[in-house]
């Protein structure tokens, strides 16, 4: 297992209700950060319709390390400022893990925040400097231009 985490900010001139319904959207993600995540399906939804679990296959390509992780999330939404996606174990021995946190803070301009924490299955030998940060970076920068095109 490694330990992979990240943090990234930046700030978008669209209003927090614009940024939270892109950020929970995850079908959307596929189209507005293709490098990483490369499929999003729902597969539960709240009464509202909101998005409450999707399989999501993800691509990570850096340095040695090429792999895709399919995994399953429950996306929780804490209005009107938190988006959060956390992978779901298959099992009680499952010591895998995966986060991404979104937190939205309104200072004029929305203020957006991202965090990656996991602990995936990858071989000991690959080394992962850096490889959460950017990670974060990707996604803060993706979902800020795709905020920006709107």
């Amino acid at each position: 297992m490694k330990e992979l985490r990240g943090t990234a900010t930046s700030e978008v001139a669209a209003p927090i209700e614009q940024c939270v319904a892109l950020l929970r959207a995850v079908d959307g993600y596929p189209k507005w950060y293709p490098e990483v995540v490369r499929e999003v399906t729902v597969i539960e939804t709240a009464d509202d319709g909101r998005p409450t679990k999707a399989r999501a296959k993800l691509h990570v390509a850096r340095g040695p390390l090429v792999r895709d992780f399919n995994l399953l999330l429950a996306i929780d939404v804490a209005a009107p400022n938190t988006v959060a996606l956390t992978r779901i174990a298959s099992g009680p021995s499952d010591q895998q893990r995966f986060g991404v946190k979104w937190l939205l803070e309104d200072h004029g301009q929305t203020h957006i925040r991202v965090t990656l924490d996991a602990n995936l299955s990858v071989p000991r030998f690959v080394p992962l400097g850096g490889i959460g940060e950017a990670m974060a970076e990707g996604f803060v920068h993706a979902a800020s231009q795709e905020l920006a095109s709107r």
